[in-house]
C-alpha cells in the first residue's frame, strides 16, 4: 500500500512519463535418463524428468532515470520473485538498485533466463535443478545458484577506454548465502537473513566490439552463528568470430566446514572445503534459426565431505553435451541434447541423458 502511494505521487509531479515494458517466457523439457532412477530433483508437475520454468517481467520507467522492475517466476525453486528492485540511473559511470536483485556474479547469471542460452540444461557451476545426484550425499548443487536472487543494494556503471572498448563494474552489498554446514540455495532464498553478517561482492568486465573477459568475487558468513564463512570467485570469456560464439567460465568456492559436526568419515584436519567448476562452450549458427552447440563442463570437490555422505575427499563430475536449437519462429524455439555424464571419487554410475525442450519467449 505505501509503495503504490508513493508510485502514484511520483507520477503526479510534472516531468515523469510512466512507460511499461513487459517480457516474459516460458519452458519446458523432458529428460531421459539411463539406467537406475538417479537422486535429481523432484519435478513440480508429478512426472520423473518433466521440468518446466515460467516468468513474467515488468519494467516500469518513470522518468528522470527512475525505473521499477519486477520479475516473478516459478519451477523448481516454487513461485518466487526473482527481481524486485528500483533503479536510479545517475551518471554512466555510477548507478543505484536497491532490492530485490539477480546478483551480478558471472556471465551466465545475465542470461539464466531459458530464452536467453542455447541449451536445454544450464552449465554445471550454475546448475540447481539440472544436478543428477544433486542431494548432500552427492555433489550438493553447483557452486552458484543460477539465477543467484538476494536481497541488496547495487552500484554499477561503465567507463569508456576506447572507441571500441569500455569497462564495467558492479559493487554490492546483500543478505548472502545461507546454509548449515554447506550452502543451500533453497535457504538461501528466503528473504530473512539468517545471519546478522551481509555479504559483499564485485564483478569487473572489460569488453571490446566482439570479445569480453571478466572476473567476480564475492564472501560472506552464511551460518546462524556468523562462524562459518565462504569466499568465492570467477573468471569469464566470451568472443564472437564470424558464426561461432565461445563462452568459458571458471569458477570456485571455498566453504567452511563445521568441526562440531558429527559424522565425518575422517578425522576432521582442515575444516573447509573447495569446490571449483567450469564450462567451455561453442555456439555454430549456420543459419539464423539454427545453432549447434558442443559443451564440456564439470565440478570437483576437494575436501572432507560432508557427514553421512557417499564421496571421497577428491570427487567430480563431468558432462559432455551435444545439443541443438532450433527457432520455429522468432518467440518458439526447441532445444535437443545429448549428455554424458561420469563421476569420480563418487559411487555414481555413468549415465546417459537425452533432453528435448520447448521455449516461448516474448
Amino acid at each position: 500500500m505505501r509503495a503504490t502511494l508513493l508510485l502514484t505521487l511520483l507520477l503526479s509531479f510534472p516531468g515523469y512519463a510512466f512507460d511499461a515494458i513487459l517480457s516474459g517466457s516460458a519452458s519446458v523439457d523432458y529428460r531421459f535418463i539411463s539406467g537406475l532412477n538417479p537422486q535429481q530433483n523432484p519435478s513440480p508437475l508429478g512426472i520423473a524428468g518433466l521440468t518446466f520454468e515460467v516468468a513474467q517481467k515488468v519494467v516500469a520507467e518513470v522518468g528522470h532515470g527512475v525505473s521499477f522492475t519486477v520479475k516473478a517466476c516459478g519451477g523448481c525453486h516454487g513461485l518466487e520473485v526473482d527481481q524486485g528492485f528500483g533503479e536510479v540511473r545517475l551518471k554512466r559511470f555510477f548507478n543505484v538498485r536497491v532490492g530485490r536483485l539477480n546478483v551480478p556474479f558471472g556471465e551466465f547469471t545475465l542470461r539464466h533466463d531459458p530464452a536467453n542460452f542455447t541449451t536445454p540444461s544450464k552449465p554445471l557451476p550454475y546448475a540447481m535443478g539440472d544436478m543428477l545426484e544433486y542431494g548432500r550425499v552427492g555433489f550438493n548443487l553447483g557452486i552458484v545458484p543460477g539465477p543467484y536472487v538476494d536481497n541488496g543494494v547495487e552500484a554499477f556503471g561503465s567507463f569508456s577506454l576506447s572507441a571500441t572498448a569500455q569497462l564495467d563494474y558492479a559493487v554490492y552489498v546483500v543478505k548472502g548465502l545461507a546454509g548449515d554446514n554447506d550452502l543451500d540455495f533453497a535457504r538461501s532464498r528466503s528473504y530473512v537473513d539468517n545471519n546478522k553478517s551481509p555479504a559483499f561482492g564485485a564483478r569487473v568486465v572489460l569488453t571490446g566490439d566482439d570479445w569480453a573477459v571478466g572476473g567476480s568475487v564475492s564472501a560472506g558468513a552464511y551460518d546462524p552463528k556468523d562462524a562459518l564463512w565462504y569466499v568465492m570467485g570467477g573468471l569469464e570469456f566470451y568472443a564472437r568470430v564470424g558464426r561461432f560464439v565461445v563462452r568459458a567460465e571458471v569458477l570456485a568456492r571455498r566453504t567452511d566446514l563445521d568441526p562440531a559436526a558429527e559424522g565425518y568419515a575422517f578425522t576432521l584436519i582442515d575444516s573447509w572445503f573447495l569446490k571449483a567448476g567450469w564450462y567451455a562452450q561453442v555456439d555454430w549458427s549456420p543459419r539464423p534459426e539454427l545453432t549447434f552447440i558442443v559443451r564440456s563442463d564439470g565440478l570437483h570437490r576437494l575436501g572432507m565431505p560432508l557427514p553421512f555422505t557417499d564421496l571421497s575427499q577428491s570427487a567430480g563430475v563431468q558432462r559432455q553435451t551435444a545439443a541443438m536449437m532450433v527457432r520455429t519462429h522468432e518467440h518458439l524455439a526447441v532445444k535437443l541434447d545429448y549428455e554424458l555424464w561420469t563421476f569420480v571419487g563418487a559411487p555414481f554410475q555413468t549415465r546417459h541423458v537425452a533432453r528435448l525442450g520447448l521455449v516461448v519467449g516474448y
